[in-house]
């Protein structure tokens, strides 16, 4: 059997963790499977880098960053096979490129097109240990490119899907919980959970799995597995829905940091001006995520829309393009909100949960800025100092 093994930065974060991970990879293969591993930077690396570039300038060239941050999952494999090779395991490092990972799209959010698993393939017959830098690939013009925070976990479902392999996403903690434990102590670890349910908690600003990693293994029918390294077989299995016998009205609850809401008063109402947004936002690599659009009958109006704080760079270009084709417009970038969302089977099936978060916001003089709904999903932006008695409210009503 063909194992894919995935270690996240924190787990490969010094070389005492290496060479403890390398002892593990070591016991697996000798069970007699075939073991590739993908890997993150170690620690910080990544955000280091990103931040060497930043000392140069403010807005560096995103292919130029791809090349740099690419090089944090390259000190690691090549650690990593270092460390098998001392105890005696015949070891291969290979770059994203090597490993036949191909890409398209925006430099540092590239996708995952195809992968040519030839090479792989040859070196597990040769009974090599095969190591990979996740987060990496290379497009068609031959650049090496990156895929976006989380990547490395697109890396590895992406090769077990191309290699009929089985997947097991190693990280700092011990599986999925219904809501993030430090938030909510009651939190309960959820065994199984299904992809969809796993796709919308992740999309909506869950931090332990990667949305297109998921998406991956849906499409190609990969369970993965995820876990606390070296830890006790315990974790979590994502899988089809029909594995997940008890459909909880609500199975988990995200609460997303990483979001900014950019309203826009004064814009005219037509077509053609929300076009002038979003087509400058879809040029300059924004990320847009809940929109919003207000008093749609008068010739002005206002609209707001969400996106990742971490797109500051091009939402800063965006709104100045914007500003050009329409300078009537008055732009403001709120930075103290989050978007917290309630995700489950069960709403397909079960009328009035809406009415119940509604509630509770009534009950407690909570006020929202946007809501979205989905068949299995509502999300609310909110303010931040709101984020906690929100989360915990939600939990105990619902009972996750």
């Amino acid at each position: 059997m063909i194992i894919v093994h995935k270690y996240g930065g924190s787990s490969v974060a010094t070389t005492d963790k290496i060479i403890e991970i390398a002892k593990y990879l070591g016991e697996v293969k000798d069970q007699g499977h075939d073991v590739i591993v993908v890997v993150s930077a170690m620690g910080k690396r990544t955000d280091a880098l990103i931040s060497l570039a930043k000392e140069i300038t403010k807005d560096p060239d995103k292919r130029e960053l791809d090349r740099l941050m690419s090089t944090g999952e390259q000190t690691t494999i090549a650690l990593l096979a270092i460390a098998l090779k001392s105890l005696g395991y015949d070891a291969i490092s290979l770059t994203g490129v090597q490993a036949g990972i191909k890409t398209s799209g925006f430099h540092t959010k590239n996708v995952i097109d195809s992968v040519d698993n030839n090479k792989i393939n040859d070196l597990l017959k040769e009974g090599k240990i095969v190591i990979v830098a996740g987060f990496q690939g290379v497009n068609s013009r031959g650049d090496v490119t990156t895929l976006g925070r989380g990547g490395s976990d697109t890396s590895a479902v992406a090769l077990a899907a191309a290699l009929d392999a089985r997947c097991e996403i190693y990280t700092d903690v011990d599986g999925i919980y219904s809501i993030d434990p430090r938030v909510y102590k009651e939190a309960k670890k959820l065994p199984l959970i299904s992809y969809d349910e796993m796709m919308e908690l992740a999309y909506l600003g869950a931090g332990v799995m990667e949305p297109r990693a998921v998406e991956l293994g849906k499409k190609y029918g990969v369970e993965i597995y995820v876990g606390k390294s070296l830890g006790e077989k315990n974790g979590t299995i994502i899988c089809a829905e029909e594995k997940c016998m008890e459909k909880k009205l609500i199975t988990g609850i995200s609460i997303n940091e990483n979001t900014a809401m950019i309203n826009i008063e004064n814009i005219p109402t037509y077509a053609k001006n929300v076009y002038i947004v979003f087509d400058a936002a879809e040029k300059n690599g924004v990320n847009i995520d809940m929109i919003s659009q207000n008093d749609v009958t008068a010739s002005h109006g206002s609209m707001a829309f969400t996106c990742p704080k971490t797109d500051e760079t091009a939402l800063e270009k965006t709104i100045t393009e914007i500003k050009k084709a329409l300078p009537d417009i008055k732009p403001e970038v709120n930075k103290d909100v989050v978007k917290i969302s309630l995700v489950g089977i069960g709403m397909i099936s079960n009328i009035g949960i809406a009415s119940r978060v509604f509630k509770i916001f009534a009950e407690n003089n909570i006020s929202f800025h946007q809501v979205s709904t989905s068949e299995i999903s509502i999300s609310l932006i909110i303010n931040g100092s709101d984020k906690e008695r929100v989360a915990v409210m939600l939990s105990q009503e619902f009972g996750i």
